[in-house]
């Protein structure tokens, strides 16, 4: 049986091709803001934030650690509008999840994408239910489900 694991090389392609699936999808995305209000700009936000994450440098053999660092803090920098400063805050949880490895079976994924749920609720004052924060806690519990 062989184990795979996610090394920065792989994270990077996986945020790349999450980019491309935001792009791909911006009307739908935009249309589904409604809270706080209806700006229809939540897409673009996303994008624009993911983006920042992603470099356009090639790194050859980056541990997941620093991989994740690297696209957390681009997010901080580039995040626009609620969503993005949201999915921006989704980042710098997994990154610290990441802090210390080199790269991340399942179980460790699932812990770094559970202090990325963890930090996103705690920086918004409010959490409210039924927004992206939902998504992120339900995706991350269902994934992590499947990995016990």
């Amino acid at each position: 049986m062989s184990t795979s694991r996610l090394d920065g090389k792989m994270l990077k392609q996986m945020l790349i091709g999450g980019a491309e699936s935001i792009r791909s999808n911006m009307t739908e995305i935009n249309d589904l803001n409604v809270f706080p209000i209806p700006d229809g700009d939540t897409g673009d936000n996303m994008l624009s934030t993911i983006m920042g994450g992603v470099s356009d440098e090639e790194s050859a053999e980056e541990s997941i650690g620093e991989a994740a660092r690297k696209a957390s803090d681009g997010m901080l920098l580039s995040a626009r509008g609620n969503s993005g400063v949201i999915l921006s805050q989704f980042f710098a949880g997994i990154a610290k999840g990441f802090a210390k490895s080199e790269k991340a079976d399942a179980l460790a994924l699932g812990e770094a994408l559970k202090q990325g749920v963890e930090q996103a609720y705690m920086s918004v004052m409010t959490p409210t239910e039924g927004t992206i924060l939902t998504v992120m806690r339900e995706a991350v519990d269902f994934a992590v489900s499947r990995t016990t």
